[in-house]
């Protein structure tokens, strides 16, 4: 008759099965994110485990979080499955020696920073080391200085280890990353979350560079390139697009190298995602004529795959560049396609994390952004305000109410406009680090004027993006050569006429390839052209 096991986090539950790493109620909590989560498997939980020096709990702890086995842990640190075992269980006392436990800190990406509970038997210890006040801090509007603090901790890492061979296990625990990397972006915005995950995607581009052979290597550039691309979008959601798009480019090369279809077309709609923004935010059209290419092409090269939502989020694509180039004929049809392609399509019950969030509800809200950029700001306005009424993580909802407020602005209700904008930044001072946000609020602090509580939303506007833009100090940007292998493509041609010339011909002749046999009229051949005329003239 078998005995049953203590759980090693809270010492009075039992575990379900033997091999389980906690109880029911702990690997829930092992899940729940940390309100300043300094690294990818950050939880409360794991931190009252330092601060209480129980460390046997560590390892169960990180191994619920991120689902997987004593095996496949054992593999990535270079233990034995026993040896672990005797460890979780607190047989042996090997996790008490500091060796052991900076070999198991390192060989799973934990930031060393994030062991200061363990020194100062606090579990916010990390904040209030970094303060010198001793205590705690809160993440009020009053005391934003912690969110800098979490986010530049994540900055403040050692050189990242490089596994000496790369196996299943391995391969399994960065998907599992790149996973939860997904979720706790809806919660808590890329800005937090981007050195953590930049330093990932260091030590599997790392890994990349000793070779894998068999499936075991086409695997890995797989999932090299899924981390590069949640790399990529937390950087677009933080606010730095001249990273995303590199990351975008090294992720679409390894999809390729990879023979792997969904993450090709995965790459090309947020590419398209990612010349959209940036055609929100300048004059020029000839980015949303690229972002339209680019949902031209995932269309292409996504037709025989049977994924009802990616069908539909490529029509949002579709939908979102069309209504930035003014055709709002094809933005609603295009609108009409995502309905239907998720209505009728193959029922996928257990999508990707990274493509959960297409639902009717991300329909609504690419329609209201699109009635916005086509003029009709009362429809947006409406169309906003159903969004927000639907059950959103607290990110998109702070996404979604930026744009509610742009709506009422352009309305010419001006306080209206202020008041939605304080809310999304009452999200952004409770924990919402998305820079993203942030700048669709930039347009009502500069129209606020004289109006009703103007003075008090600017001042707030101005706190927080001090904060926000301090935590940009991130380590890749001190690395020489943390970026040496991903494509320097953010050149300007008056600066590297050449290399633009180059690249958009490449562009021209994927366009009269695909999108020219269409019917559309020039829609990015003209400003190729164009493009390549001025490159010469500059040149």
């Amino acid at each position: 008759m078998s005995t049953a096991l203590a759980c090693p986090a809270c010492r009075t539950g039992v575990l379900a099965r033997r091999g389980d790493p906690l109880c029911p109620t702990c690997v829930k909590a092992a899940r729940e994110m940390a309100s300043r989560p300094l690294w990818v498997f950050d939880s409360l939980l794991l931190r009252e485990a330092l601060a209480e020096v129980n460390l046997a709990a560590v390892p169960a702890i990180i191994r619920a979080a991120c689902g997987l086995s004593q095996r496949d842990l054992a593999a990535i640190v270079g233990w034995s499955p026993a040896a672990l075992s005797y460890y979780e269980r607190g047989v042996r006392d090997g996790m008490f020696d500091i060796r052991t436990v900076l070999q198991f800190t390192d060989a799973v990406g934990m930031p060393r920073a994030a062991l200061l509970p363990l020194v100062f038997a606090d579990p916010d210890a990390d904040l209030a080391a970094s303060t010198g006040n001793g205590t705690g801090l809160e993440m009020g509007r009053r005391d934003l200085g912690a969110l800098a603090v979490a986010a530049g901790m994540t900055a403040v890492v050692p050189s990242v280890s490089v596994p000496r061979g790369v196996n299943s296990s391995h391969l399994r625990y960065w998907l599992g990353c790149t996973n939860v990397l997904y979720a706790r972006d809806r919660i808590v915005g890329g800005t937090v979350l981007l050195s953590s995950a930049f330093q990932q995607w260091q030590r599997v581009r790392l890994a990349l560079k000793d070779g894998v052979a068999g499936e075991t290597g086409r695997q890995l550039l797989a999932v090299a390139g899924e981390l590069a691309l949640c790399t990529g979008w937390l950087a677009l959601d933080g606010g730095r697009p001249p990273l995303a798009r590199p990351l975008y480019e090294e992720a679409r090369k390894l999809a390729t190298d990879a023979g792997d279809a969904v993450l090709a077309v995965h790459v090309l709609t947020n590419q398209s995602m990612l010349y959209a923004e940036m055609a929100h935010t300048g004059p020029s059209r000839e980015l949303a004529r690229q972002a339209l290419r680019l949902a031209f092409q995932a269309q292409e090269e996504g037709r025989y795959i049977p994924m009802a939502r990616l069908h539909a989020l490529i029509a949002l694509r579709h939908a979102r560049a069309a209504s930035l180039l003014g055709d709002k004929a094809a933005f609603q049809a295009a609108i009409i396609q995502a309905r239907h392609e998720l209505d009728s399509g193959p029922r996928d019950s257990d999508p990707p994390e990274w493509l959960r969030f297409v639902d009717e509800t991300e329909i609504i809200g690419v329609e209201a952004t699109g009635y916005l950029n086509l003029g009709d700001a009362r429809r947006s306005a409406r169309l906003h305000r159903q969004v927000l009424e639907a059950g959103l993580s607290i990110r998109n909802l702070a996404s979604y109410g930026a744009g509610l407020a742009d709506a009422l602005l352009k309305q010419g209700a001006r306080q209206d406009a202020v008041a939605a904008a304080a809310e999304v930044l009452s999200a952004l001072e409770g924990g919402v680090t998305s820079m993203r946000c942030l700048d669709r609020l930039r347009i009502v602090r500069q129209a606020a004027g004289n109006t009703a509580g103007a003075q008090e939303f600017c001042e707030r506007f101005d706190a927080v993006e001090r904060i926000l833009t301090a935590s940009y100090g991130m380590a890749y940007e001190d690395t020489p050569d943390a970026r040496a292998d991903i494509p320097a493509l953010w050149h300007e041609i008056g600066h590297h006429a050449a290399s633009a010339r180059k690249l958009m011909r490449m562009e021209l002749r994927t366009w009269r390839r695909l999108g020219g046999e269409r019917g559309t009229p020039g829609i990015a051949e003209n400003w190729l052209v164009t493009g390549l005329n001025c490159g010469r003239r500059r040149a």
